[in-house]
């Protein structure tokens, strides 16, 4: 079962800000993703200065099939009817099912759904949670769309297992997740790579950043 680690990395986030922003990350991705049938283990969440950190454990490698019934037109509908619910379900008519209701007979459909691969949820749930972050004040740069508390510099998004790392593909207003992240601004800038939350914390903590303060 992988695990995700998300950073978002920025200027200056507000002292007074941080605590929420790393709670709400926590409950804004972790919610998303149960949503869509990604369940987790566990989730912890960190802030500092200049960055959030997001760290799940035990994910779902994807979503589970699942089967969705759908209602069509009635069994004696005009042929353009039904055939317009066909293309819709991607079904044969042998495949539908008659049921009675106080309508009268209609045309059922049973379809099965294949699970989505864990890398495609998270890039659909941590887009639209920066896109949308309730930042008590915001603001926007450059000539982008997107709102952050302070210019988002980076997005890190990594998912671990035992057989090594890989970046989950999204882009958010040209900003590209990958597998880097910086230390202290002045002590130890330099740019380095991590393939999962232990590598993470004890890269940053030689870098001279407290990933967790308390």
């Amino acid at each position: 079962m992988p695990d995700l680690l998300l950073e978002l990395f920025s200027e200056e986030i507000p002292a007074r800000m941080q605590a929420r922003a790393a709670s709400d990350l926590r409950k804004l991705v972790t919610d998303g993703l149960v949503e869509r049938g990604l369940t987790y283990e566990g989730a912890a969440a960190y802030a500092g200065p200049r960055r959030l950190t997001l760290d799940i454990r035990g994910l779902l490698a994807a979503t589970p099939t699942r089967r969705e019934e759908r209602k069509g037109p009635r069994a004696d509908a005009p042929a353009q009817a039904v055939e317009g619910f066909l293309r819709a379900t991607g079904l044969t008519r042998d495949q539908l099912e008659v049921r009675a209701d106080k309508k009268g007979d209609l045309l059922f459909a049973t379809l099965t759904i294949p699970g989505q691969p864990a890398a495609a949820v998270i890039a659909e749930v941590v887009t639209q949670v920066v896109r949308t972050f309730p930042w008590p004040k915001a603001m926007r740069w450059g000539a982008g769309s997107l709102r952050w508390v302070r210019p988002l510099q980076s997005i890190l998004c990594v998912l671990s297992d035992e057989a090594g790392s890989e970046v989950v593909p999204f882009e958010i207003d040209g900003i590209a997740a990958g597998d880097v992240t910086r230390g202290h601004r002045f002590m130890a800038p330099e740019a380095f790579r991590v393939r999962n939350f232990e590598d993470y914390a004890g890269k940053l903590e030689a870098a001279k950043v407290v990933l967790d303060a308390e």
